[in-house]
């Protein structure tokens, strides 16, 4: 299984956000705090790891959405798109008002070529935390794929204005310039 080889060098796209200093404070039995370890790890393509970090989260909270969520991007980055969705809404049901769960249900939703689906889940994580700087990026790479330039840069400009610091910002930023031929 060569994907299984290489499983370090694939894009695990961040989906939990907190803003600057307010990151999980470690505790050994705090779901949140090894949620946001196991999303660290996938940052790096440390997938056995980060499910190893998940799983002992979902063993503190079986229905922990963020954990659920993480499971749905672990699924979809390695092409199993009824797990990723089948995660995605279990992390929705398990926390309806988390951003999270509805950023990965919106990956989900893509890898399924469901783009609308996609969209309007991101929307609702917008709607659900407005301060959620991933959200808003993702939101920008959206609209930047029906070809909404315009609301592209300015979603891009929100996750930018919110984590300036994180790279993730900086990059949708840069390709939303880039459709606006401003480089």
């Amino acid at each position: 299984r060569p994907r299984d080889a290489v499983q370090w060098a694939l894009y695990y796209p961040p989906i939990i956000y907190f803003p600057p200093g307010e990151t999980p404070v470690e505790v050994a039995k705090d779901a949140r705090f090894l949620a946001n370890r196991a999303s660290q790890l996938l940052f790096v393509g440390r997938v056995d790891e980060a499910k190893a970090e998940i799983d002992q989260a979902l063993r503190i909270d079986l229905n922990f959405s963020d954990a659920l969520a993480l499971l749905s991007i672990i699924a979809v980055v390695q092409n199993n798109k009824e797990a990723a969705l089948s995660q995605a809404q279990k992390a929705v049901a398990a926390d309806p008002q988390s951003a999270t769960a509805q950023i990965a249900l919106s990956y989900a939703r893509q890898a399924r070529f469901d783009l609308k689906g996609a969209r309007a889940s991101v929307e609702a994580a917008v709607t659900l935390d407005p301060g959620n700087a991933i959200a808003w990026a993702r939101l920008a790479d959206l609209q930047a794929s029906f070809g909404e330039l315009g609301k592209a840069l300015e979603a891009a400009k929100k996750a930018e204005s919110l984590a300036p610091d994180l790279a993730l910002t900086q990059t949708v930023l840069g390709f939303a310039f880039l459709t606006q031929v401003n480089i």
